[in-house]
């Protein structure tokens, strides 16, 4: 027999779960995000030494 509150309780842990599967995503993401940005600042770095190394050896 079909018991209404037994619903209530089986879409309340789905909605948590969801909910805590979003979370594990979000911060996945801005994780990523973090560690490209740092990846992008180290890569301007990197660049920016190369073109000063350049420069100062062919005397521009």
């Amino acid at each position: 027999m079909w018991k209404p509150w037994e619903w209530a309780a089986r879409s309340n842990a789905r909605a948590l779960e969801n909910a805590r599967l979003a979370t594990t995503l979000c911060s996945r993401r801005r994780l990523e995000r973090a560690e490209v940005e740092l990846f992008l600042i180290n890569l301007h770095d990197r660049s920016q030494a190369a073109s000063t190394a350049v420069q100062s050896a062919t005397g521009s």
